[in-house]
């Protein structure tokens, strides 16, 4: 029976979002929270349910924290600065935070970079998009961002590209705050996001170049005493690493510059310098990886958009240069200076988003909420498929399509079920737990085959990472001499399971197995074995 008087729960919330008000905290931003809480819950969820073997580059980088956390834990801080080389050591250590509070084990320090990165990504995105556009903006530049398939998949593995991402989110909400340089504490704290962004990947300056050319070409004279105070706390932060490795920095960048050219081939990796391959290789990338096709649409509309405002000097925001320039700063240093990856346009995500919502901010109200609704559908799809792996795959080949280099020109991806590296959680194959078990069971050393190393679901890198979480080195069964061979050492062996006739220690989630040998692992007396069966030694 109705009372009138208001209920318990209703006068907590109402209670609640007062004090929210109160503190300033706009409708926008709250969503812009609810993304970003949303994201981390399901990447902890993911990572609750994964069993995987790291694949290449997620083994060496997840090992790489593992190493820097071995090195503090000893207190050699030189080491752990230096451990990583060629890569600068900022992710590393956030890694090596989230070990010494989580402990051993795969998930630590990916929810380390994941608690810290992931809020910074969201936090530029909102306030640049802000910033050049309005709040609205900026929440839906969060939700384009973290919907990205290529930043979701590298958000639920151990990887340096996406903090990188987040940093230059950072700086650019710092430089337009700025105000070209007017403001000092905005200009000081795009500096320290230069400097940290500079510690997290070497290429991390090609994301920058653009923003700081403008603000300082429009601040001129009065811009001096901010950039001054901008150059400084970059250079106190980054350039420390920078000199003391500045033999292997200069090596990486020699080696990817000439790398470049070597065959104008579509599907390889380093296309001639201003051939048509070489220009257009991020092009296909961004649709076929890092964005589909539907969120590409969106950030090609805004670009096309603001360009054409900007020529026609219908200029709908004083910060739009700024964002424009950057983005085609960065994408000509990326595709004419190193050899090409999927992950090396991560960054681009930032202006991508920024530009790629603040057209529907310019709609009439109708069709601003029917872009909007379009938009959640289809970061609703993406998550569907890069987390959870649902929904299959959808795309459109040309007739030239070349399905089977790294950036599938030809191809228009819509939709895809599979993500960069990941993409649903694992269950099946837990080998990590095999090697705990073996190294309980007085084994010191696994080895792995050779010609097994890069292999896709038994990953060399991935073993490594494996033995440096269970304290079991893994090495090649090329780099094991003879001598030393005894019952201390575990050779792994990784097939279809059609190829022995005895059942497999594990089985991984493509349908292959590993199987295991302690000691000499020649024939004729070869028993497997497997600390998980009963009896743990069985025949062939």
């Amino acid at each position: 029976m109705a009372t009138g008087a208001p209920a318990t729960g209703s006068l907590v919330r109402a209670y609640a979002r007062r004090r929210v008000d109160a503190l300033g905290v706009t409708a926008e931003a709250r969503g812009a929270i609810a993304i970003v809480a949303a994201f981390l819950g399901i990447t902890f969820w993911w990572l609750s349910q994964d069993r995987s073997i790291p694949v290449f580059d997620a083994g060496l980088h997840l090992s790489g924290a593992f190493y820097v956390f071995h090195a503090l834990q000893d207190g050699n801080l030189g080491t752990a600065l230096s451990l990583t080389v060629p890569y600068p050591p900022l992710a590393y250590l956030v890694g090596s935070l989230g070990i010494a509070i989580g402990g051993r084990a795969v998930a630590p320090p990916i929810v380390a970079e994941n608690v810290v990165f992931v809020p910074l990504l969201a936090l530029g995105c909102y306030h640049a998009a802000r910033i050049v556009f309005n709040r609205t903006a900026g929440l839906l530049a969060v939700a384009f961002a973290l919907c990205s398939p290529l930043i979701t998949a590298q958000f639920h593995v151990f990887m340096i590209d996406a903090p990188e991402t987040a940093m230059v989110a950072v700086f650019l909400w710092a430089i337009l705050a700025s105000e070209n340089f007017s403001r000092l504490g905005a200009s000081g704290a795009a500096g320290a996001a230069v400097g940290l962004g500079l510690l997290t990947k070497e290429p991390f300056a090609f994301y920058v170049v653009g923003p700081v050319a403008v603000a300082l070409a429009r601040g001129r004279r009065q811009a001096l005493r901010g950039f001054l105070v901008f150059l400084a706390l970059a250079a106190l932060l980054a350039l420390p690493w920078y000199l003391s490795e500045l033999s292997h920095v200069t090596s990486l960048g020699s080696a990817a510059v000439s790398e470049g050219g070597k065959s104008s081939d579509a599907a390889d990796i380093s296309p001639a310098p201003l051939s048509l391959d070489n220009l257009e290789w991020y092009f296909w990338n961004l649709v076929n990886a890092q964005l589909y096709l539907p969120l590409f649409l969106f950030s090609a509309v805004g670009f096309v958009w603001a360009a054409h405002g900007l020529v026609r000097r219908r200029i709908a925001s004083a910060h739009l240069l700024d964002v424009v320039v950057g983005a085609v700063v960065a994408w000509l240093a990326i595709t004419e200076t190193f050899v090409h990856d999927t992950r090396y346009s991560m960054p681009l995500l930032v202006y991508l988003a920024v530009f790629g919502v603040g057209w529907i901010t310019a709609l009439s109200a109708p069709r601003r909420q029917a872009a909007i609704a379009v938009l959640a559908l289809v970061c609703a799809a993406d998550v569907a498929g890069t987390s959870f792996g649902l929904g299959g795959s959808l795309s459109v080949d040309l007739g030239n399509a070349h399905t089977t280099a790294l950036q599938r020109p030809g191809r228009f991806t819509i939709f895809s079920d599979r993500g960069y590296q990941v993409s649903k959680p694992e269950r099946d194959g837990d080998v990590l737990a095999i090697y705990e078990a073996l190294r309980r069971g007085g084994v010191r050393a696994v080895v792995i085959e050779a010609s097994a190393e890069g292999e896709l679901a038994f990953s060399g890198a991935g073993l490594v990472a494996f033995g440096a979480i269970a304290s079991l080195p893994t090495v090649s069964d090329a780099a094991v001499p003879v001598s030393r061979i005894g019952e201390r050492y575990a050779f792994l062996h990784h097939g279809s399971l059609g190829s022995r006739r005895a059942p497999p220690c594990v089985r991984l989630s493509n349908g292959s197995g590993v199987w295991i040998n302690l000691g000499d692992d020649g024939p004729p007396q070869r028993r497997y074995y497997c600390p998980s069966r009963d009896p743990a030694f069985y025949p062939e």
